[in-house]
């Protein structure tokens, strides 16, 4: 197993590097980012966020997809003003907020602001050369990609069996399809209402709307009547092909995790992480 693939001169190096700042940039790091380096960054009394990382193709991932799904959102208001986009590299604003939590409940209000931050997001029309994203294609992609030795027979067994469910599903808008609750941050707006913004868009892509809404109900743990809150609310996609793709989500959170562990080791919370996501696949195919 190896570590994640970084580039040869150091990511605050390369922050520094960059013709962007007006004077010396303060840079520290930040906490979270399983497959990035995360900073803060002062410059000329202004604070931002700065995301280092390269291509993982284990998971699919490419940074150029992500900058280009991540102007889109900032363009749409969703996600913090984008400063710079390059190399592996996105700068964006600083935002002061109230990052939600996984081990928090999700209140009505705070459910109510991610239905219409969502609702913005598959409304913004969107370039045909995104990279699309089928959370069921994606899954077998990861199964493809682990030897017979790192998944039980059992467990590889369940998830193909809740793959060959998926509904079928139209690639139509920008969907976000990383929507774990510390990737949302409210925030008080100037004119006194709140406001959700979107971070981390990685895996960001081409898809349907419904991924975006089954994903925060498993992964926000949302209960009968908050997920009908979250799905009226946000008016775009039907419960029968959003409950349908409970189990595709959920396997897809486990194959993340069996990925990250098969190519990266178990490092940081990732065991931690791995036995809620199967315990999440467990509630879904309940």
């Amino acid at each position: 197993m190896a570590d994640l693939p970084q580039a040869s001169q150091p990511a605050d190096e390369r922050l520094r590097a960059l013709d962007i700042w007006t004077g010396v940039p303060r840079i520290e790091p930040c906490g979270g980012g399983r497959t990035n380096q995360n900073f803060r960054v002062e410059d000329g009394g202004r604070a931002y966020f700065a995301r280092v990382g390269v291509d993982l193709p284990h998971h699919f991932l490419q940074r150029t997809n992500e900058a280009r799904a991540y102007r889109l959102a900032a363009e749409a208001g969703v996600a913090p003003r984008l400063i710079h986009a390059g190399n592996g590299i996105l700068i964006t604003d600083f935002i002061d907020g109230r990052t939600l939590r996984h081990d928090e409940p999700t209140s009505d209000a705070d459910l109510l602001l991610i239905a219409d931050a969502l609702k913005r997001i598959h409304a913004t029309p969107i370039p045909p050369e995104l990279n699309a994203f089928d959370p069921a294609a994606i899954c077998r992609g990861y199964l493809d990609g682990l030897p017979p030795s790192a998944m039980d027979v059992g467990k590889r067994q369940r998830l193909l069996d809740a793959l060959d469910r998926a509904p079928a599903l139209r690639a139509s808008s920008l969907i976000h399809a990383d929507l774990i609750a510390e990737n949302v941050i409210v925030t008080l707006e100037h004119r006194g209402g709140e406001r959700a913004y979107i971070i981390d868009w990685e895996y960001a892509g081409r898809g349907d709307p419904a991924v975006d809404l089954a994903q925060v109900i498993v992964l926000f743990e949302l209960d009968a009547r908050q997920a009908t809150l979250l799905v009226d609310r946000h008016g775009g996609a039907g419960m029968a092909t959003i409950q349908a793709l409970r189990p595709v989500l959920a396997a897809r959170e486990v194959l993340w995790c069996e990925s990250q562990a098969h190519h990266v080791g178990v490092k940081g919370d990732l065991a931690d992480y791995r036995a809620l996501c199967w315990s999440l696949f467990d509630r879904a195919t309940a």
